[in-house]
């Protein structure tokens, strides 16, 4: 009866109900009902993401090193296209070569929907190519090397390994767990923010302190100081993929969005009565044209009689940096330019939209905030152990005042 009128009181009282002490404890349990449900969770995506970070390096590891570019005169791209087509005289579908220069020294060519990988999600077989020799040096089915099994366990938990629509619902809750994530953060932060303005303690560690205080303060000067990272990494890794179709009606309300935004568009090349598909050389020179002085990153070959070619440039100043959007499409006989994308020429919700990736990866801000990102992918494993530990300690005090109170001690 004491309890029940005590809830009703609250519940008559306002301002009792929405005091300090009772939003304080709100968020504090939300914050370790998050933790004990899915904190592990966490842990798993920060650390296979800060391998992801530097995922192409990691790949180039124990191959042959380079010569000099000031030494060796590179092989061109039309040789290296035609070594990989000659060892694999099967695949007549479209390749895509991503260029050495930025986060990898060789160059990558992949084969996006090989015959053996089909009912997986995305398996493209990997062509690591000497850019001087030529030679093929690496090749593998994505997933079945240790980088690409991380990358596809912060992805899709290997659902995708399984089936494509398996691995669609994967994806989905991958990206879910980026709202929990952000929850997580926010809680945290309310609980962190000192009251009486003593920011200096709470941004410190305590020196020659108790054991149990050097978690605490562990927890939450690693929980402040890696919040904002974590913050856009949950905002961009749930939106930037899963959940881009129900942001972008909102982005749109406060700059327009076009409705195939950042989508390969559907072309096709005019097939003449006697012609030669023209080269890769040829299709770059006409994408220079359109962007000149911009750098050459990508190339996308024809799909088929009808596929056209695909040239991705970076301009100063574009944040994604491995791929990005300043695209040209090209008709493979005529070499007529069909499309461009120019992120120069974005609306503000396309550029917001356009950024979700390279700031999930790290990659705005190069090397720099890739680091940072890295490093920001332990901190949900040193806030769990932290957190973990601390919930302990107050658990055992409380049984122990619970037992001496029981026992009249």
């Amino acid at each position: 009866m004491l309890k029940e009128s005590q809830r009703a009181f609250n519940l008559s009282n306002p301002q009792r109900l929405f005091s300090r002490k009772n939003i304080r404890k709100f968020w504090l349990n939300l914050h370790l009902t998050i933790a004990l449900t899915v904190g592990l969770v966490f842990v798993v995506l920060g650390l296979t993401g800060s391998c992801n970070v530097f995922y192409y390096e990691l790949g180039e590891l124990g191959l042959p090193a380079l010569p000099s570019a000031s030494q060796v005169q590179a092989r061109s791209l039309d040789d290296i296209m035609q070594t990989v087509k000659t060892a694999h005289p099967q695949r007549t579908g479209g390749w895509s070569m991503v260029l050495p220069g930025y986060r990898s020294d060789y160059v990558w060519v992949e084969y996006p929907k090989p015959e053996e990988t089909i009912t997986e999600l995305f398996a493209p077989l990997e062509i690591v190519v000497d850019p001087y020799s030529g030679k093929i040096v690496s090749e593998h089915f994505w997933g079945r090397t240790l980088t690409s099994l991380i990358y596809e366990l912060h992805a899709d938990f290997l659902t995708g390994k399984i089936g494509v629509e398996i691995g669609k619902v994967g994806v989905k809750v991958v990206c879910f767990f980026g709202v929990f994530l952000f929850a997580s953060c926010l809680s945290g932060l309310y609980l962190w923010w000192p009251r009486g303005g003593k920011f200096k303690n709470a941004l410190t560690i305590k020196s020659h302190s108790s054991r149990q205080r050097f978690y605490y303060d562990l927890h939450k000067t690693i929980g402040f100081y890696s919040s904002a990272v974590l913050l856009i990494i949950a905002f961009t890794g749930c939106f930037a993929f899963g959940y881009k179709d129900y942001i972008k009606p909102l982005v749109n309300y406060f700059s327009f969005v076009k409705a195939d935004h950042l989508k390969n568009p559907t072309l096709k090349s005019t097939i003449p009565d006697s012609a030669q598909p023209i080269p890769i050389a040829h299709a770059v020179a006409i994408a220079d044209q359109v962007f000149p002085g911009a750098e050459l990153r990508g190339i996308g070959t024809p799909n088929g009689k009808e596929g056209v070619y695909m040239v991705a440039k970076r301009q100063a100043g574009e944040a994604n940096r491995k791929r990005p959007r300043s695209k040209v499409w090209i008709d493979q006989y005529s070499g007529k330019v069909l499309a461009v994308q120019d992120p120069g020429k974005f609306t503000a919700g396309e550029t917001f939209l356009n950024l979700l990736w390279p700031l999930h990866d790290g990659q705005v801000f190069g090397l720099p905030s890739r680091i940072l990102w890295c490093v920001a992918g332990f901190a949900p494993l040193v806030l769990y152990i932290t957190g973990i530990l601390r919930w302990l300690q107050k658990r055992r005090a409380k049984n122990h005042i619970n037992g001496r109170l029981m026992f009249g001690n």
